[in-house]
This record gives C-alpha cells, structure tokens and sequence, in this order.
C-alpha cells in the first residue's frame, strides 16, 4: 500500500472496535499512515454477533434482511485499512505482537482501561519494547476516575454531558442527537493528538502516551453554550420554540416552516433585510424584537412571525430572493437532498470504492492538503485479509506463519 499522505510511512497497529477508535484510525490511514487492524480470530463482533461488515451473508445493500446499520458501521470507519487476525490469548500471540510493536510507530487501543495491560500489551510494555512508540488509549471516561468501570456508549455520554438537553425539545425532554456525536468527536480527538505526538516525537525523538474520551470530547464540544452556562445566570437550556437551533442564541437562529418544507436562517443582524424581503414590518424596529434581550425572551412570537410569513412560499422561492441580499440562508435537506446537493458533489463528498461486494459508496474526505492530500485507497478489509502479507513483511518466515496458524494464534 503506498501513499503520498502527509502521514505515509507512519505504521499504526490498530486494537480498536466500534467507532471511537476505528474512525480515528481511519482518519489517519486516510492521511496516508499503514494502519494494521488487529482483530478477533473468531469473526464475531465484541457483542458475539456474527462478523457483518458486508452482511452477515455479504449481500449488505442487496438484501433487506443482510443490511443492517452494524454492517455500515463498520463500513464507515475501516477504509484504507489492512487486516490481521489474532487469538490475544493464545500462547503465541504476546511473542508475535511484541515483534511487531518493534516496528510500528502508534498503537492505538479502544478497550476498557485495564483491558490491554492484562493482555500482555499495555503501555508500559509497549514503551519498554519501544521508547519511541506512541500509546493512544480511546476510552468512556479516561483512564481513572469514578466511573472508569463503566461501558462507555455514545448515548450515556450524550445523557452524561447534558447534550440530550442542549438538543431537547420545546417541552424540556431531553433528545439525543440522530448520530453518534461522542465518537465522532472522540475520534477526531484522538487523530489529532496522535498527529500531534508523531510531530512532538520528530523534533525529539520521544514517544508518549495519548488518552482520549468519550466524555471528555463530549463537555469540550459544548463550547460557547457551555462557557455561557458556566459563567452567567442565564439556567439550563431549554430551546423554545422545538424549531430554535440554540437555547441561548435569539432568533433568528434555527430552521423555519415554508409552504413546502423548512429553511435555515441564522442571523440577528439582518432582520430589516430579512423582514423586507418577507413583506411584513420590519421587526427590528419593534421594541419587542428591537435588541438581543427582547427578541430572545419573544423568541417564540418572533418565530410564529417568521412562519406565518414564510408560508406564502416554497423554500426555493425564499432562497431565491434572499441569497441575492447576501442572507444568511440555507434549504433544510433530506438525506437525498444532501448526499445529491450541488456543494456535496463538487467536494466529492460520496465516493464509490469497489469492495468485495462490488462498488460500495462511503463518505468523502473532508480534509483538503493541497501538497499532501489524504486519498481513499482500499476498501474496508475483509476479516483477516492481509495477515500473512503483513507477517511477512514484519520478517516472519513463511514457517514461522504456517506454526502461528497450527496453533491457532492467526
């Protein structure tokens, strides 16, 4: 495998399952890094399902009941990767991943604190084998702390870190957000801490340790709504209207009704703009929407305002005179809408990759290098794939690969 990446030449022994890890590993072999995915030798997810990355019988996309989102989760998160299996408790496997730890620049696990050291490949053992090594850990709740026994799964860290009430609804229940917001932020973390690392160990030559967490990157992620929260008396949040995209912004900020859909409008300094277009008063000149205060304690009745006025037209037809005022608009799309919209199509932001099932349709890359550009290479792997190609290439001998097999280490 060979890339031009700006991480091309950087090896990445990959322990990780689910998405934390998986995505973050995948963010760094999109940047050109070998990232060597060591997985179960028994094909069975961590829960003992059956391996379903392409369908459980490969017909994943083909067949209603072989297309499950399992399978696409897997699918999202392991591009670019090659695959090797290990029975982590056979009497051979320490020796083997020893060797190859000599060699690798990253490992990164997403386990259970505690998990990896009682296998025999924790970080200190790791760093004894290799001073240079980095160690990135992808936890719930870091390393230590009251709840470091705890599963770490997206939605309890969204109930944890108070996003399920930062995205509830107008009648104050908490929502959970409709993707796995946690570890997509816990992933990008973590990439950006391993690039991190592998800059600090170029100029020093020293490896480290990284930890990352779900609830951590959660509560950073809140930002300005929570250093708004911590340093005013303004309360919990509590979107009203359900349609208001922020409980502490004031309209217009959130996505409202037209004849045939919804738009998306975001800016408190253009409301005379905003109301000339529509054809009503122009609600900055109102005392109860004239300022930041009053049109956020009024937001309700500023929004019923808005609707009622945009009920006139489609959306398009209020995208068509507003983007010439320079508006801050934008259509509400469907998933179809979406992966079809002109922008997304520019930025080729849906790829079709030729997979052992035939063409499969990831995302995207959502980083640009001019000098240095990530590339979608290969497909997710097949479980296994790639695992005396890379035994080979850490030195094995074809002798030494078939007993690892007989043994049932591989």
């Amino acid at each position: 495998m060979t890339s031009k990446g700006p991480l091309s030449g950087v090896k990445i022994l990959d322990f990780t399952e689910r998405m934390q890890g998986p995505y973050a590993t995948q963010m760094l072999a999109d940047m050109g890094a070998d990232v060597i995915k060591v997985e179960r030798r028994d094909s069975l997810t961590p829960d003992g399902r059956p391996d379903d990355r392409y369908g459980e019988k490969g017909n994943y996309g083909k067949d209603h009941e072989d297309s499950k989102v399992y399978s696409a989760g897997f699918l999202a998160c392991n591009r670019n990767k090659r695959s090797i299996t290990l029975d982590l408790k056979s009497p051979g496997a320490l020796a083997m991943i020893e060797r190859l730890i000599l060699s690798v620049d990253v490992v990164y696990e997403n386990f259970r604190p505690g998990v990896m050291d009682r296998l025999g490949v924790g970080y200190e053992r790791c760093a004894e084998i290799n001073p240079s090594i980095i160690y990135a850990s992808a936890t719930g709740y870091g390393p230590d702390g009251p709840y470091v026994r705890r599963p770490g799964q997206d939605v309890l860290i969204e109930g944890l870190t108070g996003w399920g009430y930062i995205n509830g609804d107008s009648d104050g229940n908490p929502v959970p957000v409709g993707t796995a917001i946690a570890d997509t932020l816990g992933a990008m973390n973590g990439a950006f801490a391993v690039a991190c690392a592998l800059n600090h160990r170029a100029n020093t030559g020293e490896g480290q340790r990284v930890n990352v967490c779900l609830f951590d990157s959660a509560l950073a992620a809140l930002a300005e709504w929570g250093v708004h929260y911590l340093n005013t008396e303004i309360g919990e949040p509590r979107r009203s209207p359900k349609t208001h995209a922020s409980p502490y912004t004031p309209p217009p900020y959130g996505f409202y009704k037209t004849k045939d859909g919804h738009i998306a409008l975001s800016s408190g300094r253009q409301i005379k703009a905003l109301s000339k277009i529509l054809g009503i008063d122009d609600l900055s000149a109102d005392p109860k929407f004239s300022s930041y205060w009053p049109r956020f304690d009024n937001r309700k009745e500023f929004s019923e305002i808005l609707e009622s006025a945009l009920s006139k037209k489609t959306t398009q037809e209020w995208i068509s005179l507003m983007e010439p005022e320079d508006l801050f608009v934008a259509p509400v799309n469907s998933f179809e809408q979406a992966f079809k919209d002109p922008q997304a199509m520019h930025n080729n932001m849906v790829v079709d990759v030729e997979s052992p099932i035939g063409t499969l349709k990831l995302m995207g890359l959502p980083y640009k290098l001019s000098k240095t550009p990530a590339s979608i290479r290969t497909a997710p792997p097949l479980h296994g794939q790639h695992t005396d190609e890379i035994l080979a290439e850490f030195g094995f001998s074809s002798s030494e690969i078939e007993e690892l097999r007989n043994s049932k280490t591989i």
